[in-house]
């Protein structure tokens, strides 16, 4: 009965409380989508990588750019490897796209589209890519 009575507070407390996790969640996801942005430039990627073999084994001034150029290198590599995987994602994305669509009655399909649709806007405001034409 003393719950009841004081339901503003409990009120409160669970607006205080939803209101937290909807900004850590907002908070995450865009520290998420910057750390993804900057994981994979490879000149980024390269720097932090020879702060931390220079400050741990006090690499030589011959052996920097050899270093930075293999770790350049392999880097350009993943770079290629990741964006060749991705294009072949959204191709196979975009494909099962076609085949829902057979299966949806015309109405239907005009939702599916939007809906597609924004998922193309989506990525290509987060990620910067343009997934492959219907």
């Amino acid at each position: 009965m003393n719950l009841l009575k004081q339901w503003k507070v409990v009120f409160v407390i669970i607006l205080v409380f939803a209101a937290g996790a909807v900004t850590g969640s907002v908070g995450t996801l865009g520290y998420l989508k910057l750390k993804f942005a900057h994981g994979f430039n490879s000149e980024i990627k390269t720097a932090r990588e020879m702060q931390e073999l220079q400050k741990e084994l006090n690499l030589t001034a011959e052996q920097q750019p050899k270093i930075r150029a293999i770790l350049l290198d392999t880097g350009h590599k993943f770079e290629h490897s990741f964006g060749q995987a991705m294009r072949e994602s959204g191709t196979n994305t975009v494909e099962s796209w076609k085949l829902i669509e057979k299966e949806l009655t015309p109405d239907q399909r005009v939702i599916f589209q939007r809906r597609c649709q924004k998922y193309r806007d989506d990525i290509k405001k987060s990620f910067k890519i343009e997934l492959p034409p219907e």
